[in-house]
């Protein structure tokens, strides 16, 4: 029988010598107890750069942003679920400062207005509230208010200006606020949130993307509203086949791969079922850490023009520390996700 069973296992190792190198190399990274392991390594560098980013932030510029809150807040919240220590003081300081930047609004917002960034700050800014379980207040209720007033006709919300890649999909802004107005709705808005979601969802479904992000929208879209496993397979499918050579995804299809949109592809793709121990989750792992720089950090060069005089917040990269930050949040929040849900599949 041993010799039987010998047999089945050589012949495995030898027809899938990749699958099964693969599945020896994950074991290791996901044996997270050890110091030395390298993927806990990357999390706990990267989230050094997060967390110090976030913290200084506040010294600069008084409004919440998407990059230097709600990223590093994510990247934060998943590093701790994967057992690495975490500032919570600083986690905590993020999320207040993210709620009074709301909270100065509340008058404006609930006519719709007096917001820089539109639906797509304040979608990020429920998020953020979100992952710490923050509860429905006047605040909250007045963010629901604004995203209810500008929902345009055909379902869908509109970026107050393109400035890719963090604030270019139209899929993604649209997402991001039909869900967390869900998640915040009170009973009297429960009806008008219901409303706008389907329409927010059917849109969203006929759209077509042009960029990575309006992809791994549709495919967090289709999970949220539609819950049909079979259909977020068929979307997870056309996610997966966008994968390049090198374990990465790229912005658009004319650019290289980067962690930007390879941490948030990997962090969607978890999140909507994918197998942590999936080839493509492993080559995209494997990706973030051949590219993750020295200090902790993740770049990716910018694409967006300056809209506001630009200040040095102290992260790396120089001018492209904005996007940089926010690609590194991405990518600590996609390490963490796929290695602390992995254990519960040993």
């Amino acid at each position: 029988m041993m010799k039987a069973i010998q047999k089945v296992v050589d012949g495995f190792m030898l027809a899938c010598p990749l699958a099964f190198l693969i599945a020896l190399h994950s074991q290791r990274l996901f044996a997270d107890e050890d110091s030395t392991n390298p993927l806990r390594g990357a999390i706990e560098k990267g989230l050094v750069i997060s967390t110090r980013g976030a913290d200084n932030y506040p010294n600069h510029r008084q409004c919440f942003s998407c990059h230097h809150q709600t990223l590093p807040v994510l990247a934060m919240v998943e590093g701790r679920k994967f057992g690495v220590a975490i500032d919570n003081e600083v986690l905590q300081s993020q999320v207040d400062f993210t709620y009074d930047s709301f909270n100065e609004r509340v008058e404006n917002m609930n006519q719709g207005k007096g917001i820089g960034g539109k639906a797509f700050t304040v979608g990020y800014g429920l998020w953020t509230l979100n992952l710490v379980h923050r509860e429905q207040d006047a605040t909250t209720t007045a963010m629901v208010n604004y995203l209810l007033l500008t929902q345009t006709a055909e379902g869908k919300w509109i970026p107050h200006s393109i400035r890719p890649p963090l604030e270019e999909s139209e899929a993604m802004c649209t997402t991001l606020a039909a869900y967390y107005l869900g998640e915040f709705a009170t009973e009297e808005q429960r009806a008008a949130a219901d409303k706008a979601i389907q329409q927010a969802h059917h849109w969203v479904s006929e759209s077509k993307p042009k960029s990575q992000e309006d992809w791994n929208a549709k495919l967090w879209s289709t999970s949220f509203f539609d819950q049909d496993e079979e259909k977020v397979n068929v979307m997870r499918q056309k996610v997966m086949t966008r994968q390049r050579p090198d374990g990465g995804w790229s912005q658009l299809t004319e650019m290289e791969s980067d962690a930007y949109a390879t941490g948030q592809t990997l962090y969607i793709l978890r999140a909507t079922g994918s197998s942590p121990q999936g080839p493509e989750l492993q080559r995209g792992l494997q990706f973030l850490l051949r590219s993750q720089h020295k200090d902790g950090s993740w770049f990716v060069k910018s694409r967006s023009k300056a809209i506001q005089e630009i200040f040095d917040n102290g992260d790396p990269h120089g001018d492209n520390q904005f996007i940089s930050i926010a690609a590194t949040g991405w990518a600590v929040s996609a390490l963490a996700a796929i290695g602390e849900l992995s254990r519960d599949h040993e």
